[in-house]
């Protein structure tokens, strides 16, 4: 039962918000990650915090925040340095310092993190799991002199879903090294990117939203002038998700310490 766990899973996630030239530099919700270990190791998907043109790992990624939706007082900290990035896996690990944002509110009384419990386990086709995450978030720039302020929302969403697939496409050659990727059968939208996907029968995370799968599906009943057949195309049909299985991300996470569970 996803309410079983879901408040450790919120708790343990944020929306990340990265400087955004077109909001002059304002931070604005980029994508979602979480905390995987009580002293700090944060990981998100390695493209929220890559630059689109470049290809390489942003700079100004510490002078961003992770944060939560509007509340009193404001759950916000700021991240330390850029960890391990594995972009195979489209993995990214940042490292949040704990004193340093000890003395927020939100973390009075607390001496850790709240942290999701990484599990080895691979997920079985059919196995019941959920994603949270920051969809639909917006930002918008406000300016009145000789002030410029940003104004954000954040939708926390919990979407539930079965794993559908273990595999994403088959190709002609396939090997144990190939990266392990899991097809939801629930779409995972922008924003998502870099949230848990939690296995609902232990609260365990076992996977990154990493991106959706678009499909073109024909509409064979109808026919353009030429006789084909025209395609509905749909932007996100099927979510696929990078396995923290992968034997590369198992042995960074064992080299860093980050409690790992077998269930």
């Amino acid at each position: 039962m996803i309410r079983k766990t879901l408040a450790a899973t919120k708790a343990a996630t944020f929306s990340i918000e990265l400087p955004n030239a077109a909001y002059k530099g304002h931070p604005v919700p980029t994508g979602t990650g979480f905390f995987i270990s009580p002293d700090g190791w944060f990981a998100t998907a390695a493209h929220v915090i890559t630059d689109a043109t470049s290809g390489q790992i942003r700079t100004d990624v510490t002078t961003g925040w992770l944060a939560k939706e509007a509340r009193n007082p404001p759950v916000m900290c700021k991240v330390a340095s850029v960890g391990p990035v594995l972009p195979m896996f489209d993995l990214a690990l940042l490292r949040v310092d704990f004193q340093a944002n000890a003395r927020a509110a939100w973390l009075e009384g607390k001496s850790a993190f709240p942290y999701l419990r990484v599990s080895s386990r691979m997920l079985d086709e059919g196995e019941p799991v959920y994603a949270f995450g920051y969809p639909l978030s917006e930002a918008s720039l406000l300016s009145q002199a000789p002030m410029t302020v940003t104004s954000k929302s954040l939708s926390p969403r919990t979407t539930s879903a079965i794993v559908a697939s273990t595999i994403d496409r088959t190709t002609m050659i396939q090997t144990s090294a190939d990266p392990q990727v899991y097809a939801l059968d629930k779409a995972l939208n922008y924003g998502n990117s870099g949230g848990p996907i939690v296995a609902t029968e232990t609260g365990h995370v076992h996977a990154i939203c990493s991106r959706f799968q678009p499909v073109h599906v024909p509409q064979h009943h109808l026919k353009d002038p030429a006789g084909v057949p025209p395609s509905i195309f749909m932007p996100s049909l099927y979510g696929i998700v990078s396995s923290l299985h992968n034997p590369p991300v198992l042995e960074l996470l064992n080299k860093l310490g980050i409690p790992i569970e077998s269930t």
